[in-house]
């Protein structure tokens, strides 16, 4: 390897040494990512280590290297029985570890830091944090008032060249978004989790060293994504043809024939949305760790998801069920907190990124909750804390 870096130790300029030496000292924290670097091809500038991500190694950064799970990788995936997790215990061990990383020596810099990894966990989705906003209860006239509305402002666009033109084109914008959202989402799963058990950690290593594990997360949702939208699409499909297309033509009028087919549409529409809301969950909750601590691909990683629903479907759903209990209950706590500051106290939660920070207690308990949920399975496959 080639000796052309040099870096700044002291105020002292040391060098010219291998990439490896470098790298090694970025892993030991002899280096720090302010520290700097140079090589020829910078110029005459001289760049801070944490901003060069040559310096990172990725197979390093995404499994941790641990004095006490040093053999990680070789631990099998699946066709190990595991104790059977509870997720009351997993609450418990996952509140006890978020209050001591976030209450137990408040450190403002650690939260607005563990806070944008967060808010890049879930950028463009909707959080965990419980909807508060109730639909009033509606009439049936009311309700068909509001279909037909829907459907004849979609006969007219549908007619006109010019709105067909335009809405085509903020369909096209809104999905080349969401797949930027995705993206970094998907990075930000993985930095989120590395701050689970660094909760020190800088965010450019983060960022540099979930590179490889957040793009095969996003390939993997980009086809669950299209998979799922071809149901849909199905779905819409059956439903024109069988329904909407007959009542429009009927002068929007409803008739016995289209009872059968609207309830097989809006329930299996129903039962889809909600396996896409579980298989969502589960592979932030449960694949995200697997891949982060073995460095397998999604597909892999599922097998031991399928492995644990396998062997103890009930406890499964217990941990989801415990999990919306949780929610629930610190749905009320933000709710009270937001009626007691006479509803100051949302403002927060309006305002990209200071929300994360403000949620940073509920991300954070939740993000733990499925790792130590994991971890009374299977505590050589992932660890509860480092």
């Amino acid at each position: 390897m080639e000796k052309v870096w040099y870096y700044a130790e002291a105020g002292m300029q040391q060098g010219p040494v291998g990439i490896d030496e470098l790298r090694s000292r970025m892993a030991s924290g002899a280096l720090q990512p302010s520290d700097l670097v140079w090589q020829p091809a910078f110029g005459n500038v001289w760049r801070p280590a944490g901003e060069v991500p040559e310096l990172f190694s990725p197979q390093l950064a995404e499994i941790p290297p641990l004095p006490d799970h040093a053999t990680r990788a070789d631990v099998p995936l699946t066709g190990v029985p595991g104790a059977r997790p509870s997720g009351f215990n997993a609450a418990s061990q996952a509140f006890e570890r978020m209050t001591a990383v976030l209450f137990r020596g408040f450190d403002v810099t650690r939260w607005f830091s563990i806070g944008f990894c967060a808010w890049l966990a879930y950028i463009g989705s909707q959080n965990a944090m419980p909807n508060f906003n109730q639909a009033g209860a509606a009439s049936a006239e009311s309700l068909k008032q509001q279909i037909d509305g829907v459907l004849r402002h979609g006969v007219t666009m549908l007619a006109d060249t010019q709105k067909l033109a335009f809405g085509t084109a903020i369909i096209l914008f809104t999905l080349v978004l969401a797949l930027l959202f995705c993206r970094l989402r998907s990075r930000g799963d993985f930095m989120f989790l590395h701050r689970w058990y660094r909760p020190d950690a800088p965010i450019s290593q983060c960022w540099w060293a979930s590179r490889a594990a957040g793009r095969e997360l996003f390939v993997w949702r980009v086809y669950f994504f299209l998979i799922a939208a071809l149901l849909f699409a199905l779905t819409a499909a059956f439903g024109y043809g069988t329904v909407v297309r007959p009542y429009v033509a009927a002068g929007y009028r409803w008739h016995a024939a289209l009872v059968r087919p609207a309830i097989v549409c809006v329930t299996f529409s129903a039962l889809l949305g909600m396996a896409v809301q579980v298989i969502a969950h589960l592979a932030k909750a449960f694949v995200v760790p697997v891949m982060y601590w073995h460095g397998v691909s999604a597909s892999r990683a599922w097998l031991t998801v399928f492995s644990l629903c396998n062997r103890y479907p009930f406890a499964v759903l217990g941990y989801l069920c415990c999990g919306m209990a949780c929610a629930f209950f610190a749905g009320l706590v933000i709710l009270a907190a937001g009626l007691l500051t006479c509803c100051v106290g949302f403002i927060p939660l309006l305002l990209p990124f200071l929300n994360a920070v403000v949620l940073l207690p509920y991300t954070y308990f939740f993000r733990g909750y499925a790792v130590c949920f994991l971890s009374q399975w299977r505590p050589d496959l992932v660890p509860a804390s480092a």
